[in-house]
C-alpha cells in the first residue's frame, strides 16, 4: 500500500511515497542533505528565504500576475499566453517585468523555482 507521509524539520520538508514506520523516519532526519540513501524515492524541498517571504508579502501580485506567473510555470511562451488571454505580447511582457520586479527576480526560470517554493501556484 503506497502512502504519502510528510515529515518536516527545520526548512526542509520530506514527502514520502511509500509506508514507514517511527524508526526510518528516525534514521532519515539524521541526512537532510536531499535524497535519502536508505530510501531513494524520499526528497528534500528547501522552503525560501525569510526575505524572500518579506518580498511577496510586501509586493503582492494581482489575480492576472498569479495567472501568467502559472502559465510559466507550466512552460508556455509568451505568444501561447497571449493568444489565450487575449492579449498582445507586449502586454505579457509587460505582466512578466512586473513579477520580476515583485518577486525580485531576473528570470523565468527564477520565478518559476520561487513560485513553486513558495505556493504562489501549484
Amino acid at each position: 500500500m503506497n502512502t504519502c507521509q510528510m515529515e518536516r524539520s527545520g526548512e526542509s520538508t520530506a514527502f514520502t511515497l511509500f509506508p514507514q514506520d517511527s524508526s526510518t523516519v528516525r534514521e532519515n532526519n539524521k541526512n537532510w542533505c536531499g535524497v535519502s540513501m536508505l530510501h531513494p524515492q524520499t526528497v528534500t524541498i528547501r522552503a525560501i528565504q525569510p526575505q524572500q517571504w518579506q518580498q511577496i508579502a510586501d509586493n503582492p501580485l494581482t489575480e492576472r500576475e498569479l495567472c501568467v506567473l502559472k502559465m510559466i510555470v507550466d512552460g508556455k511562451s509568451n505568444l501561447a499566453i497571449a493568444e489565450e488571454l487575449n492579449l498582445r505580447v507586449g502586454t505579457i511582457k509587460t505582466h512578466l517585468r512586473n513579477i520580476f520586479r515583485k518577486l525580485d527576480v531576473t528570470d523565468r526560470t527564477q520565478a518559476t523555482v520561487l513560485a513553486l517554493r513558495s505556493g504562489l501556484v501549484d
